[in-house]
């Protein structure tokens, strides 16, 4: 086997995650990889189901992939984390949702602000076997009245390899969700 080799970009490199689409993974009925491109062209998820969509300022989400060797296999550490502005009545409902819907496991479609998007809990591999699930929703009401609140999410999978890009038509996806 070769090594690849890599060029910088030219593009734009900001962080973040613009968007996340949140789906309980048992929802989802079909993913095809398109090989040639090395990402997943499509989605088919069951009828009347479709991804739950957070939008994200800047410094308020971030997806991390630690890639290590334990035992001699490559294990990738997928972690989502996100921040929802206020902690109260108005995230309560998505954190409950959330926390209710990880304990079978979510599937996340991201997309950052570059515009390049990412199929994580999904791996062609394992499929829909290694979902992300929920490691802590932290809230905190601040001690000063200075500070803001907020509650934190963090969901995590392990899989064998790093996420794939997704190429397919993301409208369709959430066009339930508003």
């Amino acid at each position: 086997m070769s090594l690849s080799n890599y060029a910088r970009s030219k593009s734009r490199r900001n962080g973040g995650i613009r968007l996340i689409g949140l789906v309980e993974q048992s929802d989802v009925a079909e993913v095809t990889y398109a090989s040639a491109e090395k990402g997943y062209s499509a989605i088919r998820l069951d009828e009347d189901c479709y991804f739950s969509k957070y939008e994200f300022r800047e410094d308020e989400a971030e997806y991390r992939e630690t890639v290590s060797a334990v035992n001699g296999a490559q294990v990738v550490t997928h972690e989502l984390i996100f921040t929802l502005d206020k902690m109260g009545n108005d995230s309560s409902p998505a954190i409950t949702s959330i926390a209710d819907a990880a304990r079978n496991g979510l599937i996340a479609l991201l997309t950052t602000p570059n515009g390049d998007s990412f199929l994580v809990g999904y791996s062609v591999e394992f499929e829909k076997e290694r979902p992300l699930r929920l490691v802590s929703a932290n809230g905190t009401t601040g001690k000063q009245l200075a500070e803001g609140t907020n509650e934190v999410i963090t969901l995590r999978s392990q899989d064998v390899s790093k996420a794939k890009p997704f190429f397919g038509d993301m409208e369709t996806l959430f066009s339930a969700a508003g």
